[in-house]
């Protein structure tokens, strides 16, 4: 099924290591922005309603120190403005499996995307992160039609450390 929300995912990788760094030091981490949404647009002729929005990360596969680190080490998730953002939304992780790592967004009650506004997810990736792919699962509907669960690959965007660009 085709996703009705849009999706932007942008990665910043850590900041290198640098000339002074020893195999000691500490691992330095990425950061994903998952933004969802649109904003600056006339209202939408057919809002969505969105109960949940998953972003399955593939676990670093290269690195064997990092095999046991997890995989999110901070999330951020920004206020909103009213009850139709979502009231407060929620980033819950699972590490089950060990081959992918699985954040679920979820609002306090449903959120309606209309166009008028969008929201960002920023989480902490360990350093092993090798992948500009993530998939995403949404539950929407549109408006009060029936909830269902939609899934597609997105291509992440990958920027240059400290570059600030797809922050909203």
């Amino acid at each position: 099924m085709t996703l009705l929300l849009p999706y932007r995912v942008d990665i910043t990788s850590g900041p290198n290591a640098g000339p002074d760094a020893t195999d000691n030091a500490p691992p330095r981490y990425h950061q994903l922005r998952l933004t969802v949404g649109e904003e600056g647009r006339n209202e939408a002729a057919q809002p969505v309603r969105c109960t949940r929005i998953s972003v399955r990360v593939p676990a670093p596969a290269s690195d064997p120190r990092l095999a046991r680190q997890p995989l999110a080490v901070s999330t951020t998730v920004p206020s909103v403005q009213g009850s139709a953002q979502g009231q407060e939304w929620w980033i819950v992780p699972d590490t089950t499996d060990p081959t992918v790592t699985v954040f679920a967004c979820v609002p306090d009650q449903p959120a309606r995307f209309d166009g008028t506004w969008a929201i960002s997810f920023t989480i902490g990736l360990d350093p092993g992160f090798e992948s500009t792919e993530v998939e995403i699962t949404e539950d929407t509907s549109t408006d009060n039609g029936p909830v269902s669960s939609r899934s597609s690959r997105i291509a992440a965007r990958v920027l240059p450390a400290g570059e600030s660009e797809g922050q909203q």
